[in-house]
């Protein structure tokens, strides 16, 4: 990861200009991450405290301006970031996730049967053994059969919202965080829009047991405990992370194993993927970066002076690569790595994940059929997603040999 190693080869903590010349501060140091993440006075999400923002200094066609400043839990302090955390949080219990567990592995055992058809036979061995035949459709693009259509069908399920849909709301987030296609941002903006607009409407005439008719109720109360933009806001945050990330996750999982056939042995022998999970959220994150936290007031980190309302930016990615961290092997994937678990890949502190234990259940539960069933070998070199925010291979072509059952 070159520009995480950049970063810290310039220290701590440095200036970075972003697209549009934003600028910023900027960290890929672990230590200075959990810093900032966990000062919660000191440093705020909500992007009023943003000082160049509140002066009209930032290109209004900025692309990244539309999700930096949601005002939902993402970008939510205090006291409003508790009260909206604990109305989605009752989705994301312990026992609801596990609840979920039989339809994620009826999800997995629909892609896993339909990524059959697109393997080869498992290798013959013996006197009698003839050599294997190509695959009949060639390699598979393995975020599209499998890494995506699991995390998004089943946050479909948990919104009510039409799957169609779903892609189009992947897409126009896809722009927004895509530097190169600026031109295209209004159009991604009122796409968005449309689909949250929909979905509202069509719940808010035939509320049913999901979560999108949960918030409309909750903003519905007198006490107006969600407001119409907070509830807009919450349901664009969670459609979009909450496939975004998972896929993310499990396609990163399966180009390090892919790349390691010997961790990926040792997985296999241990059946720990929970520790597979841990690894790959260690060296390379879902998430690239976060933006932004803002410093709420004058202050000294790592030694840097930072003043009120400049905003700093997190390379999620690179803290999970900082050798003072993780060792001097941090590039290297290691299935057995007893730190992994110390990651910052979902975040840390008050704005920790709240959907990672629902993001683990699908990975592992994906992970594991996914490599019982199949050798992957890969057939390319996966293109990462031109983002700040995603940190994944946009396609992932692989070839796909059945194993003999085990």
């Amino acid at each position: 990861m070159p520009e995480g190693h950049g970063l810290r080869g310039d220290g701590p903590l440095g200036r970075v200009v972003l697209d549009g010349g934003v600028q910023a501060w900027a960290t890929g140091d672990y230590a200075v991450a959990r810093e900032i993440l966990t000062r919660r006075g000191d440093f705020l999400k909500n992007p009023e405290n943003w000082r160049a923002y509140n002066a009209g200094e930032i290109p209004e066609g900025w692309g990244l301006l539309r999700f930096i400043t949601l005002s939902g839990m993402l970008n939510a302090d205090g006291a409003d970031h508790d009260r909206l955390r604990g109305l989605v949080g009752k989705a994301f219990t312990p026992r609801r996730i596990e609840d979920l567990r039989p339809r994620v592995e009826e999800i997995v055992g629909t892609l896993i049967a339909d990524l059959e058809a697109r393997a080869e036979p498992e290798a013959q061995t013996g006197p009698e053994a003839h050599p294997r035949p190509a695959a009949g459709t060639g390699p598979v693009d393995l975020r599209q059969a499998f890494a995506f259509p699991l995390p998004m069908t089943l946050i479909c399920d948990l919104f009510g919202l039409d799957a169609s849909r779903s892609r189009q709301l992947a897409d126009d987030f896809a722009v927004l965080h895509d530097g190169r296609r600026a031109q295209e941002v209004q159009a991604a903006e009122a796409g968005l829009a449309s689909v949250i607009g929909e979905l509202i409407a069509v719940k808010s005439a035939a509320p049913g047991d999901d979560l999108t008719s949960a918030l409309i109720a909750a903003h519905s109360e007198g006490e107006a405990r969600l407001s119409e933009q907070e509830l807009v806001e919450t349901l664009l945050l969670f459609l979009f992370a909450g496939h975004e990330t998972t896929a993310n996750l499990i396609a990163n999982a399966v180009v390090n194993l892919a790349g390691h056939p010997e961790q990926l042995a040792a997985a296999r022998e241990s059946g720990d993927w929970t520790a597979v999970v841990n690894e790959t959220l260690r060296r390379d994150s879902p998430v690239r970066t976060v933006m932004f936290y803002y410093a709420a007031k004058d202050v000294t980190l790592a030694g840097t002076d930072i003043a009120a309302g400049d905003p700093v930016v997190i390379h999620i990615a690179a803290t999970g690569r900082d050798p003072r961290q993780f060792g001097p092997d941090a590039d290297e994937f290691d299935v057995l790595r007893e730190a992994a678990d110390k990651h910052l890949g979902f975040s840390h502190g008050v704005h920790y994940c709240i959907g990672a234990p629902l993001a683990r259940m699908m990975a592992t539960t994906a992970l594991r059929a996914l490599l019982d069933r199949f050798d992957v070998e890969s057939a390319g070199e996966p293109e990462p997603v031109p983002s700040y925010s995603s940190n994944a291979p946009q396609t992932l072509p692989v070839r796909l040999t059945r194993r003999a059952a085990q």
